[in-house]
Order: structure tokens, then C-alpha cells, then sequence
């Protein structure tokens, strides 16, 4: 029998005895890692068994929503965005990741019995799963039985990656459609993206055809090239990325036809003490976070113009039209987006900027074009609010009280703008409390 997870450690630790050579105490620490390892892969196994069980309820959860959807006044759409937020809200996971789930499952129980009961069985992980439904899902469903006795036929001593690989080729042979068919349509799916990292950093991640990825790969390769010299300190990476941004931003000399008439939204807050070189408080861009001052201040400089937000004065919550009109208007708007930030949805991370505005109270039920009955909805979770059986509340400070059609209860609320408390600078100590008074300025800004 393999040790447990304490027997191992107990092993490790005591391997190291007095009196013990140093080949007797590295054979000791080496069984013990090798026992942990093996530890590990039990582990794994079942969690394996675990996603299996996940696997036939979330399919069986598709099957109810469609039955939902064939009764009366139902519509396959509409049940399946519900399924989906359902599903997402409950497992607290984006609602792409959810429906991703959501199709696997059914893909895995429907047409891949065999990568199925592998994985019930713990000799492969989900991940392998993963890799076998991606490749088999853009076959006709007459292929996918060969297809799946072809692509798992060595699953078992193959890493994720490597079963990816070669499902992928074992596709490529089986697709009854010719390469030229299957990428008119691959094209349909082109796209870029953002997704956020630490330290004021992102990464744009472009979804494109194979031939002008890597057309765009080489010319910044020559780019960064074309930038060495003995006094260049930045790195071929670093010089790369340098290039894609003049390339795409650059508004002078020759780049500036590729970016006529097109000007970037960018919003960033910057404290005004700040600015004014009176407190070291970072800036924050919207629909990503706090930035490094001084790239704030840098922004702040070059921007045309300035948003006013008027803002209560005790609290600092931004204010409200009543029922005097429907529409919002642009102040309006701006206050909302500001604050919601996000779609206002369980889990919904789209900016709100992209959003649509919404009546919490509908405008026909005597709700007010206010900031208190409005919020930030992307247009599926707007689809869904009004076509779908979700119900939504306003509750205190803006918080939204969610509740889905089988009755389960989620809330969201704005992200908190409150100024954190200000901090001396480094250089500066805290007065005692018999230091003797403080002397305060006569004038703003305080």
C-alpha cells in the first residue's frame, strides 16, 4: 500500500537521522519524494472521478433546459443563456468557462463514451478530456466514434499537451472537408482580446489566420532587428514590443495614416493631490485597476479634456432625472459607468462602457432614470434579465439582489471607490500626540 499524505511527510522529515551517511540520507529523501509524487497522482485520479460524476450532471442539466425550453412559450435561446448564468453564478466561474463546461459535457456524454469512462476510471485527467472534445467537436458526428478510438488509443502515458497534438493530427486526417472549407470558416472566429496582468501590465492576445500571424510575427522580428545598436539597453523582446506599439499608436512620421481619424478611449482617475504632487496615490484605469503615477500624471497631462463628477460631499457617492425622461443623459451615463465599472451581472467582468444602461424598476413600472435605478447590463445579461426568468431587486447603496429561475439568490454591488486613508510619505514622521498643533493651509486643496 502507498503511503498517505502524512506517511510521506513523516518519512521525509525523518530521514535525516544522527549517525546516517550522506547516501543513506539522500536514498531516505529521495523515497520520500517519490512517495509524495505517488500521493499526488492518487489525488489526481480522483479528482479525475470527481469531474467524470460533474461531467453527467451538467449534461444532465443541458437535458432539462432543453426539455424547459420545448413547453409552451419556451425558446431554446433564451433556456440556454438562463442554463448557462445558472450554472456560472453557482460555480462562481465567467459565463464563457460555463458554457464551455456546459458543451463538453454534453459532447463527452453524447459522442465519447470511451474518453468518458477513462476519465471515470482516473486514467486520464479533464485536461486530456479537454483536448479530445476540442478536435472532436468540428467533426461530423458519424466520425467522432473513429476519431476518438484514434486520438485516446495512448492517452494514458501522454501529457495533456501531447494528446492535444495528436488529436489535432488525427482530425486533420479523418475531416471529410478540404483544409480550404474548414478555414473560411475558422476565419469567422478571428478576434482580439485583453486579458489583464500584474504590476500595471496586460496582454493582447490576437485569435488570427495562421499565414498573417506569422506575417505580423516576422515583421516584428525584423522590427526589432532593424533597432539594435551598441547603445540599444533594450532586449529583442523588449524591442518587439516597443515596435507593436509605434506600430499600432505611433501618430507621427509614417504611421500616422494607419491611425488617421482613430482616437483611443482611455479613462483614468488620478487623485487631484496627486497630480498636484501632493500625495503619492496611484491613478486607476478604468476596466483594469491602479496604474503607476507617474503614468497617470503623463495621461492627465496630454488629455484634451476633463470629466467633471460631481460627487456627494459626506459620502462621495456619485449623484442623479427622475421620470422628467427616459434617457439617460451623458453625465448621467458617465456616472454610472464609472461607478458599476463592470456589468453589474453575477461573475460579468465586461467593461461597462460596453454595456447597455438599464432600469433596475422599469421605466414602465414607474421606475426613475436615476442613478439608483440604473445599471450597467451587457446585452446578453439585458437579453437575459427581460427574456429569461431572472429576477432583479434594487437594494442599499446601489446593490443588486439577483434571483434565478430556480431560485438561487446572488448580489452584486459597485466596487468601492472610497479613497484609502492617506499615508505619510517616507520621508515625512507622525507627529506625537504633544508635538503641538498642526498648521493646515488657508486654502484648497486641504
Amino acid at each position: 500500500m502507498k503511503p498517505s499524505f502524512a506517511s510521506a511527510s513523516a518519512l521525509a522529515e525523518g530521514s535525516v537521522v544522527a549517525g546516517a551517511s550522506v547516501l543513506e540520507t539522500r536514498e531516505s529523501l529521495l523515497r520520500g519524494i517519490g512517495a509524495d509524487a505517488d500521493a499526488v497522482a492518487e489525488i489526481r485520479a480522483r479528482q479525475a472521478v470527481l469531474e467524470a460524476e460533474a461531467v453527467v450532471l451538467l449534461a444532465a442539466a443541458a437535458r432539462k433546459a432543453h426539455w424547459l425550453a420545448g413547453l409552451e412559450g419556451g425558446s431554446l435561446e433564451h433556456a440556454r443563456r438562463s442554463l448557462v448564468a445558472e450554472i456560472a453564478t453557482t460555480l462562481r466561474l465567467p459565463e464563457a468557462t460555463a458554457a464551455q463546461r456546459i458543451d463538453e459535457a454534453e459532447t463527452l456524454e453524447e459522442f465519447l463514451p470511451h474518453t468518458l469512462d477513462a476519465l471515470a476510471r482516473g486514467v486520464i485527467g479533464y485536461q486530456h478530456a479537454q483536448a479530445v472534445v476540442r478536435q472532436a467537436r468540428t467533426l461530423p458526428e458519424a466520425a467522432r466514434g473513429e476519431f476518438e478510438v484514434a486520438a485516446t488509443a495512448k492517452a494514458s502515458t501522454q501529457t495533456p499537451t501531447q494528446l492535444a497534438t495528436h488529436a489535432r493530427a488525427v482530425r486533420e486526417r479523418m475531416h471529410p472537408e478540404s483544409i480550404d472549407v474548414r478555414h473560411r470558416e475558422a476565419r469567422d472566429e478571428r478576434a482580439v482580446w485583453v486579458e489583464k496582468e500584474r504590476d500595471g501590465m496586460a496582454t493582447v492576445v490576437c485569435h488570427l489566420p495562421a499565414v498573417a500571424a506569422f506575417a505580423i510575427d516576422d515583421t516584428l522580428d525584423h522590427l526589432g532587428r532593424a533597432l539594435r545598436s551598441p547603445d540599444e539597453t533594450r532586449t529583442h523582446a523588449q524591442l518587439r514590443a516597443d515596435g507593436l506599439v509605434e506600430l499600432l499608436l505611433h501618430r507621427d512620421g509614417d504611421t500616422a495614416a494607419r491611425a488617421r481619424g482613430i482616437t483611443a478611449n482611455v479613462v483614468v482617475t488620478v487623485p487631484a493631490l496627486s497630480l498636484l504632487g501632493r500625495s503619492d496615490e496611484g491613478g486607476e484605469l478604468q476596466g483594469y485597476g491602479p496604474i503607476p503615477l507617474e503614468t497617470a500624471r503623463q495621461l492627465a497631462a496630454g488629455a484634451p479634456s476633463f470629466l467633471r463628477i460631481l460627487t456627494d460631499p459626506v459620502t462621495g457617492q456619485r449623484l442623479s432625472v427622475g421620470r422628467d425622461r427616459y434617457k439617460v443623459p451623458a453625465d448621467l451615463r458617465a456616472a454610472v459607468v464609472l461607478d458599476d465599472e463592470t456589468c453589474r451581472f453575477p461573475g460579468c467582468a465586461r467593461r461597462a462602457d460596453r454595456c447597455d444602461l438599464d432600469h433596475t424598476t422599469d421605466w414602465a413600472h414607474g421606475g426613475e432614470t436615476s442613478l439608483d435605478n440604473l445599471a450597467a447590463l451587457c446585452r446578453r445579461h439585458h437579453t437575459v434579465k427581460h427574456q429569461t426568468g431572472w429576477e432583479v431587486k434594487s437594494g442599499e447603496a446601489r446593490a443588486l439582489h439577483w434571483t434565478s429561475p430556480s431560485g438561487a439568490r446572488h448580489t452584486t454591488r459597485p466596487p468601492d471607490h472610497a479613497a484609502p486613508a492617506p499615508q505619510p510619505r517616507a520621508h515625512q514622521r507622525p507627529r506625537s500626540a504633544g508635538s503641538g498643533p498642526i498648521n493646515l493651509p488657508d486654502t484648497p486643496p486641504f
